[in-house]
């Protein structure tokens, strides 16, 4: 009798396990849709780069809301810092990007390859005179936004709104 009791026991204990993780589970599975739905899309840009989320949990933000960063077409990010004052011409996109701390901003920019000379990410501080060529033959800057200087997030749900057929680009699941 004594064995029945425990079978008993043991099995109402798995049913309970089970119960417990299906209620974690779909609550998980549907908190990761949601954010891979939202934080998944990006925009291409006339540059080769394309404007999305970093990662689609960025675990050093409130709410792990991640930030818009400029990437490759691979999903890696160009600046992985915050960038306000951005602006993106066919060739360029350059402005600030904003460290962990304000004496840790910077200037940047980037260019794709020209010809035999690979001009990649420049920055302002590093090399003075190349950035201000670079931003010098980078032409006008956000023409199809009607504003002059954005943040990538700002410049990301224009981009959105203007083009709604975005495409899904290789974003981190997780990032801190």
């Amino acid at each position: 009798m004594k064995g029945h009791g425990n079978s008993h026991l043991a099995g109402t204990a798995k049913a309970a396990t089970a119960f417990a993780l299906i209620g974690l589970l779909l609550p998980a599975a549907w908190l990761f849709t949601a954010y891979d739905r939202k934080y998944g899309v990006c925009v291409p840009l006339e540059n080769g780069l394309y404007l999305g989320y970093e990662a689609i949990f960025d675990l050093s933000r409130p709410y792990f809301m991640p930030i818009a960063v400029p990437k490759f077409p691979d999903g890696t990010p160009l600046i992985r810092d915050e960038t306000w004052a951005i602006f993106v011409t066919e060739t360029t996109l350059y402005g600030l990007a904003m460290g962990p701390s304000p004496e840790e901003d910077y200037r940047f920019g980037w260019r794709s390859d020209v010809g035999l000379i690979r001009v990649g990410l420049i920055r302002q501080q590093d090399h003075q005179a190349a950035y201000e060529a670079l931003i010098a033959e980078a032409g006008p800057a956000n023409l199809d936004i009607e504003i002059d200087s954005a943040g990538t997030g700002w410049l990301l749900n224009e981009l959105l709104e203007q083009r709604p057929a975005s495409e899904r680009c290789p974003t981190s699941l997780v990032t801190w």
